[in-house]
């Protein structure tokens, strides 16, 4: 515990800290340290005995580690140390038990800091020497690969730490798995082995977040397989891939600042596979075989790039199947693989070209006492009472004393395990980060408006002369479709960032700003406001919601978005402006009605690398209407409506920014 308070003093937070995309390599965050509190936290030394040393096999009490995240009393995050965690076989994300798991949320794993806390396997280990059978040093599923799957596998976490499959031809540094949120962040995978980042050994993988990750050597960097349910890339970097840096197939994949280095070939995508990529850099960094390859090589799929920069290959894009044929860069502003479909007099065909910024530093509290917890002022999962005082009681505390972050207890594995906000909370003062540990739920109230979003309770940040200019919320779900809960920017001078957060509806009241990252739910923004979103999973909502996004008269930018059942999931209103950068519509109910899937009213809009999935046989008879004018337009349908471009309406705005 004094470890904990001791490096509280020093800590910044990692999971706001923008990587610069840049030539040299990219900042290394800060390390993590969270709160001494056992009921929050899990230390794999304290707690379950790992050495961290690297000479004491640690495989299986990290393996009680990852079992025990969710207790009978509450679920935790997993904390490793700074040091070396030595492993001689596979870690798998499972529940306690040798049965094959039906579901699971989480687990948490943080590491103190990305490059000093180190889980290595050993060197020539029994089992990881055969690259034609492969076997992976961490696994995200219990089930066997080619299984049948459910995707019930929530909120998969791994932050801040290096996996070393250490000398191992045969080795996989993880098969990574999850569902609805997932998110691997500030991870190095080294080794030798056959592939550093997994994501096709099972389907209905997704969606999921891969941001500020390092893969070095590896044959292969990232492998993606089967249709469904689509993955997303945030300045991401593979070095030395002795074959490929991206073998992508079936999956809608989308991708910001990805940097392949030293490959022969820098993508290959193929088995109808839909990629977007913006701001890429392929350099073959005089990888052999690359003056004869193409930075990418193109089968049976769609491709979208833009603001792409090729180094040292044959050619930029080799596509012989595709309309837009092969191109020889080295320096593409903008390729898209078939004709971009265009609605609207005037409609170029070219995307939107938004340029997103970073998510915004935020500063962990460098003192153990401006952690404050809300279950210590009432908050009770699970007991059916309103817990909004509490949290509110919490808050205003931290704020007279000065403190900076207020969080949650994880609830306990069983139902009940939530939390109820039935009316309004506010942020303000000095607090800057509202965060749960675990898995924290938090089901919504109503209020006297009968209109969504305003009759749900929400947090609000708002006007406050001493408020903290940008408020963090972190690692809070819903985990239900009803009731969501609200979180308001109404201060156009206070940015907002949701980080990890499930089921929750965002509004944004005008002039403000909004980063979400790797979110579940339902976003309204009004005239003048910005939201920046990636990983944006948007399902089906209470049946008075009727649009899941709204955008009246706003910025709009998403990198990955994911859906499934009926409702219009995007609308974009009023002069407002929306791209969208990947996009997978999992059809799951079949649509009988002329509900369109994208609305646009004197607006504009682009959607690049788009795939609807249906098996009931209802294709979505509407993709996209727009009314632009006084005049109506609308995408025809068809099976399997996949397109690399499609834009509606002119922009008379600057195409570079917001």
């Amino acid at each position: 515990m004094l470890r904990h308070v001791l490096a509280l003093t020093v800590a910044m937070a990692y999971w706001l800290i923008p990587v610069a995309f840049a030539a040299d390599d990219a900042e290394v965050p800060p390390e993590i340290v969270f709160p001494p509190d056992r009921r929050a936290v899990i230390d794999v030394q304290r707690d379950f005995g790992a050495r961290g040393d690297g000479i004491a096999d640690d495989t299986e009490a990290l393996q009680r580690a990852i079992e025990a995240s969710r207790g009978r009393d509450h679920s935790r995050f997993i904390y490793l140390p700074e040091g070396t965690y030595r492993i001689t076989r596979t870690l798998v994300f499972k529940p306690p038990g040798d049965g094959q798991e039906g579901s699971m949320v989480g687990p948490w794993l943080f590491g103190q800091h990305r490059d000093r806390t180190i889980i290595r396997l050993d060197d020539r280990a029994q089992g990881f020497g055969d690259p034609d059978s492969p076997r992976e040093a961490f696994r995200g599923v219990s089930r066997p690969d080619g299984s049948r799957m459910n995707a019930d596998f929530f909120d998969r976490t791994i932050v801040n730490l290096t996996i070393d499959t250490g000398d191992n031809p045969g080795a996989v540094g993880i098969k990574f798995y999850s569902n609805n949120t997932g998110l691997m962040q500030h991870v190095m995978i080294r080794g030798n082995g056959e592939c550093g980042l997994d994501m096709g050994f099972n389907d209905q993988n997704g969606p999921l977040l891969i941001q500020d990750v390092e893969i070095d050597g590896f044959a292969t960097g990232i492998r993606t397989s089967h249709i469904l349910n689509s993955q997303t890339l945030s300045r991401v970097t593979i070095r030395n891939a002795g074959r490929v840096g991206v073998d992508h197939r079936g999956q809608v994949l989308a991708a910001e600042k990805l940097r392949v280095i030293g490959s022969p070939m820098a993508i290959e995508s193929g088995h109808n596979g839909v990629l977007t990529l913006i701001d890429c850099v392929l350099d073959a960094d005089g990888a052999q075989g690359a003056a004869e390859s193409a930075a990418i090589r193109l089968g049976r799929g769609h491709i979208y790039a833009a603001q792409l920069t090729t180094r040292g290959y044959r050619r930029a894009i080799d596509a012989a199947n595709a309309p837009a044929g092969h191109t020889d860069g080295p320096d593409i502003a903008e390729y898209i693989s078939h004709n971009a479909h265009t609605l609207g007099a005037g409609a170029p065909s070219r995307g939107l070209g938004l340029r997103a910024p970073d998510e915004p530093v935020i500063a962990l509290p460098t003192r153990a006492q401006d952690w404050v917890c809300a279950n210590d002022f009432g908050a009770v999962p699970g007991n059916g009472q309103d817990d909004a005082p509490a949290i509110q009681r919490a808050i205003d505390a931290a704020a007279e004393r000065g403190a900076q972050a207020v969080y949650l207890l994880g609830g306990p594995r069983g139902d009940p395990n939530w939390y109820h906000l039935r009316q309004n909370v506010r942020i303000h003062g000095s607090v800057r980060l509202i965060m749960g540990f675990g898995q924290v739920r938090i089901l919504g109230g109503g209020s006297d408006s009968p209109e969504f979003p305003e009759n749900i309770s929400r947090f609000v940040i708002d006007e406050d002369p001493e408020g903290a200019p940008l408020v963090a919320l972190l690692h809070l779900h819903v985990f239900s479709i009803v009731p969501t809960f609200g979180i308001e920017a109404r201060c156009p001078k206070r940015t907002v960032v949701c980080r990890t957060i499930g089921g929750a509806t965002i509004i944004a009241r005008p002039g403000t700003t909004v980063f979400m990252t790797n979110c579940v739910g339902y976003a309204y923004q009004e005239p003048g406001s910005t939201l920046w979103m990636r990983q944006w999973n948007t399902e089906a909502g209470p049946r008075e919601v009727g649009i899941n996004t709204r955008n009246d008269g706003g910025t709009l930018w998403i990198l990955g978005m994911k859906t499934e059942a009926t409702s219009t999931k995007l609308a974009t209103l009023r002069g407002g402006r929306s791209e969208v950068l990947g996009v997978h519509n999992y059809n799951t109910r079949g649509v009988r009605d002329q509900t369109p899937f994208f609305t646009v009213n004197d607006a504009t809009f682009s959607v690049a690398g788009y795939r609807e999935v249906c098996f009931s046989g209802a294709w979505w008879p509407v993709t996209v209407e727009a009314t632009l004018n006084g005049e109506q337009h609308r995408q025809p349908p068809r099976q399997w409506q996949t397109w690399s471009l499609l834009r509606a309406g002119d922009d008379p705005s600057p195409a570079q920014g917001p």
